[in-house]
């Protein structure tokens, strides 16, 4: 029987904080992720687009319990 392959998963958003918290819930239940890239010097008016921004504790992004 052949082994499944094992690929790790990088993924990467450099727009809003929708895609972060999207890739965040994507990466809770993905077992092959390596690293998640975001951007966190972007523009100060992202912040204004949504009721809640993501939590980043030493590098690590907070997953929400909330929904949406």
């Amino acid at each position: 029987m052949p082994r499944p392959l094992s690929v790790s998963v990088a993924p990467r958003n450099h727009y809003s904080h929708l895609p972060t918290f999207i890739i965040a819930g994507l990466c809770a239940v993905i077992p092959n992720v390596r690293i998640m890239e975001i951007d966190i010097d972007d523009v100060s008016w992202k912040d204004a687009l949504v009721t809640s921004r993501p939590g980043i504790i030493v590098g690590h992004v907070v997953v929400l319990s909330s929904p949406g």
